[in-house]
Order: structure tokens, then sequence, then C-alpha cells
């Protein structure tokens, strides 16, 4: 084991050590620190057997050891820490880091986003990782998909991202980027007559969970996003503009 990956948590540095298969093993004192516990020997020392060890380093002075944990040790820590930073962390580790080196074999974060602050780096890094898997699902266009993650990223950072909106391809037709809610104030609606309103044209029903969803006309205008919110997971459907002239026409 001789590979450190360093990553920094909300300003705390901790360091993962890949061994020979890749398999990620976090420096014990560093995890300690990042969870706000103070005796990381006595935290460490309670951990079972196989969920601790000692890796062998290089540095300029030498080789060094260090007492690292697994993935497993790792979980123990969290759930011994009652601590806010404990939730936090294990969602970064599990969320981004652990994909990320698992994927590449290291982790990076992009030079403009790590001059965010450390919890809004979290949250656009995650979102990034997110946009990213959706655009690679069967059907969903990497467009809708890219437009949806910077929407998300403004929504949970502030951050002003319609200059890079406008970066994006032109397509050669409208995107759906339209919720109910947008889509009724092109034409004086409020986004439940707009629901309606859909629903009446053919374009949407409410399923089994009392939920819009697309019809197979439906889809002609519209796309059903994946997104999790405050805990809870399902689709948004966003709209062409261009359905709007299909509904005053018909009113």
């Amino acid at each position: 084991m001789n590979q450190i990956v360093a990553f920094d948590f909300e300003s705390h540095n901790v360091r993962i050590v890949l061994d020979a298969c890749g398999q990620p093993q976090f420096v014990g004192t560093d995890v300690c620190d990042a969870l706000a516990i103070r005796n990381s020997r006595d935290a460490i020392a309670r951990l079972d057997e196989d969920e601790k060890g000692v890796a062998i380093t290089d540095t300029l002075g030498g080789k060094q050891e260090l007492s690292v944990i697994n993935e497993s040790g790792l979980y123990s820590l969290i759930l011994t820490s009652r601590k806010s930073e404990a939730k936090r962390f294990k969602r970064w580790v599990t969320h981004e880091v652990l994909p990320s080196i698992r994927k590449t074999g290291s982790y990076a974060t992009p030079s403009h986003v790590a001059a965010l602050p450390a919890p809004a780096q979290d949250r656009v890094n995650a979102i990034l990782m997110i946009g990213e898997a959706i655009a690679k699902v069967p059907g969903v266009k990497p467009g809708i998909a890219m437009a949806a993650t910077l929407t998300c990223i403004q929504d949970n950072t502030g951050l002003v991202v319609e200059q890079l909106r406008r970066a994006l391809p032109v397509a050669s037709e409208p995107i759906c980027s339209l919720n109910p809610t947008q889509l009724g104030e092109r034409i004086g609606l409020s986004a439940r007559s707009m629901n309606l309103r859909l629903q009446a044209h053919g374009f949407q029903f409410k399923n089994d969970r009392d939920e819009w969803e697309l019809t197979e006309a439906g889809q002609v205008w519209a796309e059903a996003l994946p997104y999790s919110r405050h805990g809870h997971s399902g689709y948004q459907i966003l709209w062409n503009p261009e359905v709007s002239d299909v509904i005053k026409e018909a009113a």
C-alpha cells in the first residue's frame, strides 16, 4: 500500500491509502478529526480487528506507518459520532468519494468548484455526478440532463449559471425545460390549472401514487426527469414551451 489520495471535507484533510487491489483504506486520525472524535486512539482501538490495520507509505523522510481503517471501520466510527458532521461525512464519502475512486482510481475536484466554500463544493460535486449518471440513462437527452443539472446547482447554491446554460448546444427543437408553473405563466394560468389543462388534452394523468405521469401523447411534448428532494424521490415533468400554444389554441 503506497498510493495516497487526499481530499478535503469541510476544511479537513482526509487521506485514503489505496491497496494493491485499489481498495480504499482511510487514515484513521484524519477520519476522527473530520467526525470531531477527540480521542482517535481509543476510537480506533475499539474497532474489530478486520476493520483496522497499518499501511506503509513512502514519504520524503522514508517509509511511514499509518493507522488505517477499511470501509466497514469507517461506518463503525460514523455510528459512534453524534455530531452533525457524521451524517454529512457519510453522505460525502458514499455519494462522491468512493464512486469517484472506484471509477477513476483517484479523487479530483474541478478547479472552479474548488474555489467554492466546502459545503457548496459538496453539493455541486454531488449534483454533477448525478447529472452525469442521468445523462447516460437510455432515452434521456444529454442536453436536457445538463440543463436540469445546472438548474439544480443554481437552486442549491445560488450560483448564477445562465452563461453556462447558453453555452449548451442549440437543440434542433425547443428543450423540454418548463415546469407547470413556468408553463402556466406563459398563458396566465396557475400551476394547478395548467396541470388540469394538460390532463384534459390527454398529455398526462394521475397514477396510483397520486403523481402526474405522461401519456404516450404527452411524451411528444415533455420529458420526465428523476429527482430527489427532501428525502422524496420521483419524477419531475418538464414541458416543451411550444405546448403552451396548443393549450391556448384549444382555449
